[in-house]
C-alpha cells in the first residue's frame, strides 16, 4: 500500500466529533439532558472556545458509549456534587410542632 493510500485510510477511519443534538438523537434523550450529563461529568465532552459561562460542546460517540457502559464519572464532578449537596437550601420552617414554636415567634 502506498503512503498516500495509507494516509487516506487512517484519515477516513478517524471518528468525527458530533454536537449535542446528534448525540441526543443517538442516545434517544433530550439535548438538555446531554448538556446536564456533561456538566455533571457523567459523559465526556470536549469544550470549544473560550467562553466562561456558556460552552460549545462536542463529543465522540465511542467515548460517551464507553463512559456509559463503565458507569465511571469524572473525578472533578464528584467534588461538584459534594459541594452542591453541602449547599442545601436553608430551612424555611423551624424544627418542632407549631405549639412548641408559640413563644419563639
Amino acid at each position: 500500500m502506498s503512503d498516500k493510500n495509507e494516509h487516506n485510510l487512517i484519515h477516513h477511519s478517524q471518528e468525527h466529533f458530533v454536537d449535542p443534538n446528534a448525540l441526543a438523537e443517538h442516545l434517544s434523550v433530550p439535548r438538555r439532558q446531554i448538556l446536564e450529563m456533561t456538566r455533571r461529568g457523567i459523559i465526556p465532552g470536549h469544550p470549544l472556545g473560550i467562553g466562561r459561562s456558556r460552552r460549545v460542546w462536542r463529543y465522540k460517540i465511542s467515548e460517551v458509549e464507553a463512559a456509559i457502559a463503565s458507569g465511571a464519572r469524572n473525578p472533578h464532578s464528584s467534588q461538584e456534587g459534594k459541594v452542591l449537596a453541602e449547599m442545601a437550601a436553608p430551612r424555611t420552617m423551624r424544627d418542632g410542632s407549631p405549639r412548641s414554636q408559640k413563644g419563639k415567634l
